[in-house]
């Protein structure tokens, strides 16, 4: 794995995740803006419900009685009784002419909005000290005077849980003639963050908007920043442990053949097969070789025994025998008939998908005069032979036939040429490396196949020759087709079908 790649992809995804986290604070402050948006509306219903409820009980007001110490006490008890009011005076004719307090308050302008045939929504703006503020409060119409009643403030602070301070403030606007809006700039600087929720009760239409600055903000910050660290870190060491499982499966021996199947770089090597006798090519064994795409071969041992067991070879083989066609009605018109031997494993007699590649190839007429053979190993177990029975027979009804390659190093040489028609025994190179040797119980085991191979009227062809004692040897048995290095290494498609023996 490259570790450079991996750390770089830790730190992006850290700081991805990080960034998450950050998004999520700012997706929660904005949530919690919204809930306490509903909320404060919620508080105003209540509000107006239950002072509604109160100031419906107060009796009428003596006008010309004065605002002595019984009235004032029957105010304060009113306020008293009350869970949302903190003040209540008795109005008329833009005066105050009782309050409930000791301390009278300084109106400074006094704003009504009709809500009801006998109550209005008000909000004062008050004098206190240095300072202006607001109060909002409900006005109860009587005969030529009014019951005035304030709320208790509705500061954010008082119903939402806040780390930081003057950091959330709000504003309400009351769809009247004039508009009535006001609020409590509870932070300085901009808004970071807000949120606005229309409303339509049976007392008000108005709109709450909560908006929160970067103090508000960062409580959210200060709360995630270890969650954030932990997300981020979580980030870091999955997307590095994916690279891994991605790099480990990109280099597994089971994607490279699939990937360089899609790309072609499976491609046909040609090993000369020669009659020793008049020195002639008749044949070839197509041998497969992984050309990878930055001109590197890699050896058949590493890719093919993995290739038969995997399943693999079934799909390669075709490919294969796409790529001999073509490079024989590519190269190969005008040169003398010969046999191109495909090697195949028992998995491709369990099915027709072989014959009817094979098929498709004959009807196709490139071949010319050349033709195609099957080469079959007996290393491989042959689970099926009724199956492979049926389906070489109809092979065999189109020319092809049928060699046993590597004879007497697996599974019983006779059950393959007594149940399965074979043609020719391929001789491995083992038994051929024996020739020269005394005391070798392979070179007892060569003869043994040659001896067979005659009885049994068969072909035979000796792979792995190597020099001309060898193939001394091997024409004195009566073995004249000869395959091996003494000729010729494999060979590209062009060196071959212009290579002279």
């Amino acid at each position: 794995m490259d570790w450079k790649r991996a750390v770089l992809l830790f730190f992006v995804m850290f700081t991805l995740g990080t960034l998450l986290t950050r998004g999520l604070d700012y997706y929660f402050a904005k949530q919690a803006i919204a809930r306490d948006a509903a909320l404060l509306d919620s508080k105003f219903r209540l509000y107006f419900a239950e002072s509604e409820r109160l100031m419906n009980s107060l009796p009428e007001w003596d006008l010309t009685a004065p605002c002595d110490a019984t009235r004032q006490k029957q105010l304060r008890q009113t306020v008293f009784d009350a869970s949302f009011l903190r003040w209540i005076g008795v109005y008329k004719d833009g005066v105050f002419l009782c309050q409930n307090g000791a301390i009278d308050r300084d109106v400074l302008s006094y704003r009504q909005h009709r809500v009801s045939r006998d109550y209005s929504l008000a909000i004062a703006e008050l004098k206190r000290g240095g300072d202006t503020g607001y109060e909002i409060g409900l006005v109860r119409h009587m005969n030529g005077y009014q019951y005035v009643a304030s709320f208790t403030p509705l500061y954010p602070n008082h119903f939402i849980p806040l780390s930081c301070e003057n950091c959330l403030a709000y504003r309400i606007e009351f769809e009247s003639e004039p508009l009535l809006d006001f609020g409590f700039k509870a932070f300085k600087g901009d808004a970071v963050v807000r949120h606005k929720e229309h409303k339509n009760t049976p007392y008000y239409k108005a709109s709450f908007e909560l908006s929160g600055n970067k103090d508000f903000l960062e409580q959210y910050y200060q709360l995630g920043t270890l969650i954030g660290l932990l997300v981020g870190l979580g980030f870091g060491t999955l997307a590095v442990f994916g690279y891994w499982a991605w790099h480990k499966t990109r280099n597994s021996l089971e994607y490279q053949i699939r990937q360089a199947l899609k790309s072609g770089e499976f491609v046909p090597y040609y090993q000369p097969i020669v009659d020793s006798e008049t020195g002639t090519l008749v044949g070839a064994e197509v041998l497969m070789r992984w050309l990878r795409n930055d001109g590197t071969l890699v050896p058949p041992n590493h890719f093919i025994p993995f290739a038969e067991a995997s399943g693999l070879v079934l799909p390669m083989t075709r490919v294969m025998l796409d790529k001999v066609v073509a490079d024989i009605a590519a190269l190969g018109s005008g040169k003398p008939p010969l046999f191109f031997s495909v090697n195949i494993v028992p998995a491709h007699l369990y099915d027709d998908s072989l014959l009817a590649d094979l098929e498709a190839i004959i009807a196709s007429g490139k071949l010319g005069a050349h033709r195609l053979s099957l080469e079959i190993t007996e290393r491989l177990p042959l689970t099926d032979i009724d199956t492979a029975q049926s389906v070489l027979e109809r092979i065999y009804g189109l020319g092809v036939d049928l060699k046993l390659d590597d004879a007497g190093t697996g599974y019983g040489c006779f059950t393959y040429v007594q149940n399965l028609g074979v043609s020719t025994l391929k001789i491995d190179k083992m038994f051929i490396d024996t020739i020269g040797q005394e005391h070798n119980f392979n070179g007892k085991t060569l003869d043994a196949i040659i001896s067979f191979a005659k009885e049994s009227e068969l072909k035979m062809i000796a792979e792995g020759v190597e020099n001309e004692a060898q193939l001394a040897y091997l024409r004195s048995q009566g073995v004249s087709l000869i395959q091996g290095y003494v000729y010729s290494k494999p060979l590209d498609a062009k060196t071959f079908f212009n290579w002279k023996c």
